[in-house]
């Protein structure tokens, strides 16, 4: 049995004075590190500093840690915010669209519109494949989200789709 490990003297003071003079320079640098809303960028800056007080790391290069941290969780972060936007939210969101769609120019509408039909007129799976990929999904996520298939159907249907896309490009 180990011996019960003994408290760190002045954690508290120390991470007060971490906190005051890198909370600035850590959001920043984790900002330009990771593309994401400036409020997922506070989150992971504000659990990595969570993450900090309960690991109390030793090392002499506390930034460099505390940006390694943010950054991971900044990814982590995005990746359950992507997983948790479903159809149903977009569906929601659908009046605004309309809003903005009606403000556009009768060209960009008719534009936007064809868009739509060729979207449209892609084979169910190429189509939610393209869906996904554009939701952010990778192709091993795509994969898992689709069973019964492999990366290999996943790269040829989005291969397929995008093939036919440009085959409709600007005239």
């Amino acid at each position: 049995m180990q011996p019960p490990t003994a408290p760190k003297p002045q954690a508290d003071e120390n991470a007060d004075e971490l906190y005051r003079r890198h909370r600035h320079d850590l959001e920043h640098a984790v900002a330009s590190a990771v593309r994401a809303p400036s409020e997922l960028i506070e989150d992971a800056c504000q659990n990595t500093w969570m993450i900090m007080l309960r690991a109390q790391p030793h090392c002499h290069c506390a930034f460099a840690w505390l940006r390694a941290v943010a950054i991971h969780e900044a990814y982590r972060l995005m990746a359950i915010e992507r997983h948790q936007t479903t159809l149903a939210s977009v569906a929601e969101r659908m009046d605004d669209l309309r809003h903005v769609a009606a403000q556009e120019s009768p060209e960009d509408s008719v534009e936007a519109l064809e868009a739509l039909q060729h979207l449209a007129s892609l084979p169910e799976r190429q189509r939610n494949d393209l869906a996904l990929k554009i939701a952010g999904y990778s192709y091993k996520e795509i994969q898992g989200r689709t069973p019964g298939r492999t990366m290999t159907n996943v790269n040829k249907s989005l291969a397929k789709a995008r093939a036919r896309i440009r085959r409709w490009g600007p005239e």
